[in-house]
């Protein structure tokens, strides 16, 4: 009698192919049944606008291909502050958007996407900015964190200012954080710290790798998570720690705790 095995269960076959090659410091959004839930936590004024700006349209990113098109056969953009927002004005052009959250938005694009077979549906971003703090448990925006893929929904990228306004199954569903900088307020640098870092060697060496990674106004942390073990980035720019373990340590030594 064979001893019981489990085997993986094969993917069916597909003919995925992406519409352009990305970076691999980017989040990946390629791939049969891939897709990044990103986590953009960023105090006013420390560039998350431009960060968002730049995922979207960047050539360098998820911006346009060889043909002119966007990445994204479609992106869906819901922000209480995009229309305020000089730094937001080219994704105002370029994509749909809305100035507050509905259920009703979010039950339109699942409803569009069902329409399609499974293999014809449309690879789509959907961007929350600055909505947390004003949407309820129950919405239905939380919920999607844990099934975005179902819809083909590539990138699903909550932005906020304030950690603590995150769901918890937004938190334990990101596949990608990213950290801005600087934090004024050090009880929400711990908390992101809390939530993450015992994936990076506890929290005095998350702290650690935070403050390699941002050492100027407007860098971020990037913490990719659909890597095992996870990788930390400075910018998108240079891997400074796999895990717990810190790659690019010649200023670790110069950080003052204190000003962690």
């Amino acid at each position: 009698m064979n001893i019981p095995k489990i085997k993986r269960v094969v993917d069916p076959e597909n003919d995925y192919k992406p519409r352009k090659k990305l970076h691999p410091h980017l989040p990946n959004v390629q791939g049969f049944g891939g897709g990044s839930l990103t986590l953009l936590i960023s105090p006013l004024k420390t560039g998350k606008s431009s960060i968002i700006s730049n995922l979207l349209l960047g050539s360098d990113f998820y911006g346009q291909t060889s043909d002119g098109e966007y990445y994204f056969s479609k992106t869906f953009i819901i922000s209480n502050t995009i229309a305020n927002d000089l730094t937001s004005r080219f994704l105002i052009d370029a994509f749909d958007t809305e100035d507050h959250y509905d259920d009703k938005f979010i039950d339109n694009i699942m409803k569009e996407q069902k329409s399609y077979k499974k293999e014809d549906q449309p690879e789509i971003a959907l961007i929350l900015d600055d909505v947390l703090g004003s949407i309820k448990r129950e919405a239905k925006v939380n919920h999607l964190a844990s099934r975005f893929r179902h819809y083909n929904i590539r990138l699903l990228l909550f932005s906020t200012q304030k950690f603590k306004a995150v769901s918890p199954i937004i938190r334990s569903n990101a596949t990608d954080v990213i950290i801005g900088s600087p934090f004024p307020n050090r009880t929400e640098l711990l908390a992101v710290a809390d939530a993450y870092s015992d994936m990076f060697g506890g929290v005095e060496n998350f702290l650690k790798i935070y403050k390699l990674a941002t050492p100027n106004r407007y860098d971020f942390l990037y913490l990719d998570f659909q890597e095992s073990p996870p990788l930390a980035y400075h910018n998108f720019e240079k891997v400074i720690a796999i895990g717990e373990k810190i790659i690019d340590d010649n200023n670790i030594n110069n950080i003052n705790e204190n000003e962690i």
